[in-house]
């Protein structure tokens, strides 16, 4: 009987890991397209948005080079608001100011630590009723 408890937990650890790799890949397609001109450098973050839950990601960026981070979700998902904050809080973009731009480009003076804050638009979630959405973040290098 323990045996069958075991592999009933085994079997659904695996098959949720398996459900958000799936949802992880194809945004992480979805996002490449949109680095068009830039270098993929490896950096993806893939993220289960539920809710009204926010979630900061922080990342470190050097001076001299040219950066896009893109934020994209899976098909019939509300829309995705981040912003871009430095190590002190101050608001460096937010992508409602630009109709929810799912990119932002940038280069540094110094390099610095920034924070990229997520979360799901709230008045189009309520619309849309969907409780989660798979996001995820790619940062490029201008080539």
């Amino acid at each position: 009987m323990k045996y069958f408890f075991l592999s009933v937990l085994l079997g659904l650890f695996f098959g949720i890991n398996q459900s958000f790799s799936q949802c992880e890949d194809s945004t992480i397609n979805l996002c490449k397209a949109k680095l068009a001109g830039y270098a993929y450098a490896g950096n993806c973050i893939g993220i289960l948005l539920k809710g009204e839950e926010k979630v900061e990601l922080h990342k470190a960026f050097f001076s001299g080079q040219e950066y896009r981070v893109v934020v994209g979700c899976e098909d019939f998902s509300p829309r995705i608001h981040f912003c871009i904050l430095d190590s002190d809080q101050n608001l460096i973009f937010d992508n409602m100011e630009s109709n929810y731009l799912d990119h932002f480009d940038f280069e540094l003076d110094e390099a610095m630590n920034l924070i990229i804050v997520l979360d799901l638009d709230q008045d189009e979630n309520r619309k849309i009723g969907k409780e989660s959405s798979c996001v995820s973040v790619l940062i490029g290098v201008k080539l």
